[in-house]
C-alpha cells in the first residue's frame, strides 16, 4: 500500500509523464462569477479529453482573473515542486478512494435528482473555441482530492469516463430553448410556490432535462418530485401545459387554481378538482370550465336579480316597522308626560288606545308575513349543473375562458354585494321588530292598569323605568391555543412540554411511561383487561432476554458518573433500563410481572389524566386501538416504516389529553443535570378509540431510497375528530 497521495496516483513530480501534459485552450467567460449552486449541465465525459490548469487563487475569485493566472498541471509541477506537495498533503488516500468508488459507482446508473454533494470539487468547464474540457483548479482550495483523482485516471491510461458538472455552462437548447426553460420555472413558482432546479443530463450518451423541486402536499407533507424530458416534442408539449396553466391562473386572477401533486412515477402533476389536467385533455378542460362559467354567469345574474328585489322588500319592511315604532314612541311619550298633571291624567285613561294597539298587531301581523317571504326567496337561490356532454370538444380558447370568467366573477362580486347588504338589513330588520315587540309589552302594561281609575292613579304614580332597552348576551370570547409548526417550534415547544411533564408528573409516572414506549400491548391488556396472552408473551420475551444478556447491574449499568452528551448538552444522568423499571429478575413470576404491569397501567392513566394539549398541533398515527396509542408529531418518521399505508391525523384542543415521550420519560434525572427537550423522540401517547372520521384522502410521497433509488409510496391521510 503506498504511503503518500503522490505514490498512490503514481505522479512523480521530477519526472512528468505525457498522459497529464496539457495545452491552455482559449476561454471567454460570459459571466464574471461562479456559483456551484447554479451548476445546471451535467455530463459523463472521457478523462483524456480534460486538460488540467492550476491556478494560485481560491473558488470565490472571478473566473477571468482564474483563468488568466492559471498554468497547465505540467508547468505548475515543474515550477512549483513545492506546492504541489503541500497539494498532496492536504488530502488522504481515503478521501480519493472514495471519489473513485463513487464514480464507479456512476458507471452505469445517474443520481435521480442529477444533482450530487461536493459537485464544487470539480471545477470543469468546456471550451467552445477548441471544443475541449478543463479543470480550473484553484489551489488554495482547502479539498484536492478531485484533482489527485483526475491525476491518477489521466496517468492510468484507462480512458475513464466520469460523470462531472460542467461550469457556467448554458443548455444546449437542442430539447428545449433557454428562455423557455426560464418560463418554465416560472410557472412552476407560481403553482408550487417554490423555485424548482432544472438541469440537462448527458449520461451514456443519452441527454435530457431533468426539473426537479418540492411540493406541498395535503398541508402537512412536503414531497420531491423530478420530470423527464427527454426530446423536444414531449419538452413542447409540457411546456404548452404549463404555459396555458400559468395564462388560465393569472389572466383570470386566482379563479382557477391548480393543486400541485405527485404522480405514481414521482412526476409533478397539476390537478384541478381533483382531477389531473394533462396535454390530451387540456383541450377539452378549456371547452368544460368555459360552458360552466357561462352557466355560472346566467345562474348569478338571476340569483342578482332576485336578490335586488328581495333587498327592496326588506327595505320596504323596515320602513313599516320604523313607522309602528315611530306610532309607539308617541303614544309611550304621551303616556310619560301625562304623568305631570291630574287633567292629563284623566284624558290618558278616557282615551281608547285598544284600537291604536289592535292597528299595530294588523300592520305588524302583515309585515310578519312579507319577512317569512323574503326568507322563502333564499330557497329559490340554487344552482345548477351544468350539462357539458353535448358540448362541441374544440368549441372554446382560452381566451373565451378568461373573458367569460372575469365577466362571472363581475357579476359574483355583485351579487356578494348584495347579499353583504341584505344581511345587514335583515339585522336591522331583527333589531326593530325586537324594538317593536318590547314596546308593544310596554303598552300592554298600561292597558292592563286601565281597569279601573283608582289602580290606574296608582300605577301612574309608581316609578316605572321598565324597559324600552333591550337585553344584551355576553358573548365569552374562546381562549384560543398557539399554534405549532414543527420546522419553526420544535425547539421551544419540546423545552416547554418537558419542563411542564417534569413539574405534573411523579417519578414513577415517568417510569411508567418508559415501559408503555416499550411495552405498550402489555399495558393495554391490563387497562382494557382484554388481549391477556399479550403479557404472557411479553414475559416470555423478557425473560429470554434477560438470560442472554444476564443484565446483572440493573438502573446502574448506565455510569451516572461518567459525563454524556444528549444533543450537544452536557449531563450525568443515567438512561432508564427496562428491568430495573420492571423490577424484573431471573426470579420475576409472571404473577409478579403481571402484577407490576397493573401497577404501570394505573401510573399511566394518572399521567395521563393529568396534561392535556397547550398548542394547537396536528398528531400523526399510524394505528388506533381500544386503549392508548403511541402516534408522533413529526409525520416523515411514520412513513418511514414500509409497513405504514395509512395515517392518522387529529387536531388538538384545550381538553385533548396527550403525554410526550420527553427526556425525562427516558433518563432519570437524579444529579439535576439532564436538559429540558425531546431529544431521544418527538413521540406521544394518547387515546384515539373514541374519534371519528372527518374526512380522508390519498397522496403520493416520493421516499428516496438512496442517491439513486427512489420509491412513490401512496399513503391515505385519514382526518379524525372527537365525537361531539
Amino acid at each position: 500500500m503506498p504511503d503518500t497521495v503522490l505514490e498512490y496516483v503514481g505522479l512523480n513530480i521530477n519526472r512528468i509523464s505525457s498522459s497529464i501534459k496539457a495545452k491552455k485552450p482559449n476561454y471567454n467567460s460570459a459571466k464574471s462569477f461562479d456559483n456551484s449552486a447554479l451548476y445546471k449541465v451535467y455530463k459523463k465525459i472521457p478523462v483524456e479529453s480534460i486538460d488540467i490548469l492550476v491556478s494560485d487563487t481560491d473558488r470565490t475569485t472571478d473566473i477571468k482573473e482564474r483563468f488568466q493566472t492559471s498554468v497547465t498541471i505540467d508547468t505548475y509541477i515543474k515550477e512549483n515542486k513545492e506546492k504541489i506537495t503541500a497539494l498532496a498533503e492536504s488530502t488522504t488516500i481515503k478521501k480519493i478512494q472514495e471519489l473513485e468508488k463513487f464514480q464507479e459507482e456512476l458507471t452505469n446508473q445517474m443520481p435521480y435528482f442529477v444533482k450530487f454533494d461536493k459537485n464544487y470539487l470539480w471545477q470543469i468547464y468546456y471550451s467552445k473555441e477548441d471544443d475541449r474540457y478543463f479543470m480550473l483548479y484553484p489551489a488554495k482550495e482547502g479539498e484536492t482530492e478531485a484533482l489527485f483523482y483526475l491525476i491518477k485516471q489521466k496517468l492510468s491510461k484507462e480512458n475513464k469516463e466520469i460523470y462531472v458538472p460542467i461550469c457556467q455552462e448554458s443548455c444546449s437548447e437542442e430539447i428545449l430553448s433557454e428562455s423557455k426553460l426560464h418560463d418554465i420555472e416560472n410557472y412552476i413558482w407560481i403553482f408550487t410556490g417554490v423555485w424548482p432546479q432544472i438541469y440537462e443530463s448527458t449520461f451514456n450518451n443519452e441527454k435530457g432535462i431533468y426539473i426537479t423541486g418540492q411540493i406541498k402536499v395535503e398541508r402537512d407533507f412536503t414531497t420531491r418530485y423530478r420530470v423527464e424530458l427527454k426530446d423536444s416534442e414531449q419538452a413542447d408539449k409540457y411546456y404548452t401545459l404549463l404555459k396555458a396553466l400559468f395564462i388560465i391562473t393569472t389572466e383570470t386572477k386566482n379563479i382557477y387554481e391548480f393543486t400541485p401533486q405527485i404522480n405514481s412515477k414521482g412526476e409533478l402533476i397539476l390537478l384541478y378538482d381533483n382531477k389531473q389536467v394533462e396535454s390530451n385533455n387540456i383541450k377539452n378542460f378549456i371547452t368544460t370550465e368555459t360552458a360552466k362559467q357561462q352557466n355560472l354567469k346566467y345562474e348569478y345574474k338571476r340569483m342578482a336579480t332576485e336578490s335586488e328585489n328581495k333587498l327592496e322588500k326588506i327595505k320596504e319592511i323596515i320602513d313599516k316597522q320604523i313607522e309602528v315604532y315611530s306610532n309607539q314612541e308617541k303614544q309611550i311619550a304621551t303616556f310619560m308626560s301625562c304623568k305631570k298633571s291630574f287633567f292629563k291624567k284623566m284624558r290618558f285613561f278616557f282615551t281608547n288606545n285598544k284600537k291604536f294597539s289592535l292597528n299595530n298587531r294588523m300592520i305588524l301581523a302583515k309585515i310578519q308575513e312579507e319577512v317569512e317571504k323574503t326568507e322563502r326567496m333564499d330557497e329559490k337561490e340554487k344552482i345548477t349543473e351544468t350539462d357539458v356532454s353535448d358540448i362541441p370538444f374544440n368549441m372554446f380558447t382560452i381566451s373565451d375562458l378568461i373573458s367569460t370568467a372575469a365577466e362571472t366573477k363581475k357579476i359574483s362580486d355583485r351579487l356578494k354585494s348584495l347579499k353583504a347588504d341584505i344581511k345587514a338589513l335583515q339585522l336591522k330588520e331583527r333589531n326593530m321588530e325586537r324594538k317593536i315587540a318590547n314596546a308593544q309589552v310596554y303598552l300592554d302594561e298600561i292597558e292592563k292598569h286601565k281597569k279601573s281609575l283608582l289602580e290606574f292613579w296608582k300605577y301612574t304614580n309608581k316609578d316605572n323605568e321598565n324597559a324600552l332597552n333591550e337585553g344584551r348576551v355576553e358573548e365569552q370570547e374562546e381562549k384560543k391555543q398557539a399554534s405549532f409548526n414543527i420546522q419553526e417550534d420544535l425547539n421551544n415547544f419540546a423545552i416547554e412540554t418537558d419542563e411542564i411533564q417534569r413539574k405534573k408528573l411523579s417519578k414513577d409516572e415517568c417510569d411508567a411511561l418508559f415501559i408503555a414506549k416499550y411495552l405498550l400491548p402489555g399495558i393495554n391488556s391490563v387497562i382494557t383487561r382484554s388481549d391477556t396472552y399479550m403479557l404472557d408473551e411479553e414475559y416470555d420475551e423478557l425473560k429470554k432476554d434477560f438470560q442472554n444478556n444476564d443484565s446483572i447491574f440493573g438502573n446502574i449499568t448506565d455510569d451516572y458518573r461518567k459525563l454524556k452528551t444528549l444533543n450537544n448538552k452536557k449531563h450525568r444522568e443515567s438512561r432508564k433500563n427496562v428491568y430495573s423499571v420492571l423490577r424484573f429478575n431471573e426470579f420475576t413470576s409472571l404473577d409478579d410481572f403481571k402484577e407490576r404491569m397493573r401497577e404501570l397501567g394505573n401510573l399511566v392513566n394518572e399521567a395521563y389524566q393529568k396534561l392535556t394539549a397547550k398548542y394547537e398541533m396536528t398528531l400523526y398515527y399510524s394505528k388506533r386501538n381500544k386503549g392508548y396509542i403511541i402516534g408522533d408529531i413529526n409525520p416523515y418518521k411514520l412513513i418511514k416504516d414500509e409497513d405504514v399505508k395509512k395515517i392518522y391525523k387529529m387536531q388538538t384542543k384545550n381538553d385533548t389529553h396527550v403525554v410526550f415521550f420527553t427526556n425525562s420519560a427516558f433518563y432519570d434525572n437524579n444529579n439535576k443535570t439532564l436538559p429540558l427537550g425531546m431529544d431521544e423522540s418527538t413521540e406521544f401517547i394518547t387515546k384515539v378509540g373514541e374519534n371519528k372520521k372527518i374526512s380522508d384522502v390519498d397522496i403520493n410521497l416520493l421516499i428516496e431510497k438512496d442517491l439513486y433509488n427512489v420509491e412513490v409510496k401512496k399513503i391515505k391521510i385519514i382526518e379524525e375528530g372527537k365525537r361531539n
